[in-house]
Order: structure tokens, then C-alpha cells, then sequence
């Protein structure tokens, strides 16, 4: 997480530093617009996928804060941002970190060892 983000109005860019150094080497990244931060999960199976967007969803309601899932056969992308007001706030880091721990309990993979698609998949 190279280039400096863009953190939503009030927040404290020192406090969130450390939180985002923390995600980066758990393999978090900014999106393109530097506003939010994702990562690509890697899973064995499509269920093992879509329960983990299951467990994410229901923090997320809890929580009143969404990201934004694609689910692949066998990855999903997610992608944590706040839109009022706009840029990168803890709600983003603690989903994010959140995220991990849900991808562990669920049994993600590393890239390239998850389900792929095609024949005899």
C-alpha cells in the first residue's frame, strides 16, 4: 500500500496507518481510486465461497457497513469502502481484518490451490 489513500472526512490518518500496514501484509490492497482497500480469497469449493459471503453479509448487516462481493468459481473478491463520507474509515480495516478471520474459520486456500474450472473440475 504504497501511495497514500484518501481517508473519509474526520478521520485520523495516524490512527489507521498501522491497521492498513497490518492488512497489507495479509494481502489487502487499495483499489484503483485509493477511496477502499481489497483482496482476493481462494477457496476449494463454491459452497466453502458463498459461505463465506454468507458470515461476511451477516456482520455486514450487523455492522450497517457492505462491501462489495464477486464470487468465481472457487475465489471472492472483496472490496471494503465508505461512500458517506467517502474514502477509507476503520469500518473499512475492521471489516477487512474481520474478513480474515472469517476466510481462516471457513478454510481458505493460497492462490492457485483453490477450485478451478474446466474439465474434471
Amino acid at each position: 500500500m504504497a501511495a497514500e489513500p484518501q481517508f473519509a472526512e474526520g478521520i485520523d490518518p495516524e490512527q489507521l496507518r498501522p491497521l492498513l500496514n497490518a492488512l497489507q501484509s495479509q494481502g489487502w490492497s487499495f483499489d484503483e481510486d485509493k477511496i477502499g482497500i481489497k483482496k482476493t480469497f481462494y477457496f476449494r469449493s463454491y459452497f466453502k465461497a458463498v459461505s463465506f459471503v454468507n458470515v461476511i453479509a451477516s456482520q455486514s448487516a450487523t455492522k450497517k457497513h457492505h462491501a462489495t462481493m464477486t464470487i468465481r468459481f472457487g475465489s471472492v473478491d472483496v472490496h471494503w469502502t465508505t461512500h458517506n463520507p467517502r474514502g477509507l474509515t476503520d469500518k473499512d480495516t475492521s471489516m477487512a481484518q474481520y474478513s480474515d478471520e472469517v476466510a481462516e474459520l471457513v478454510g481458505s486456500v493460497e492462490q492457485g490451490q483453490g477450485l478451478k474450472c474446466g474439465p474434471g473440475a
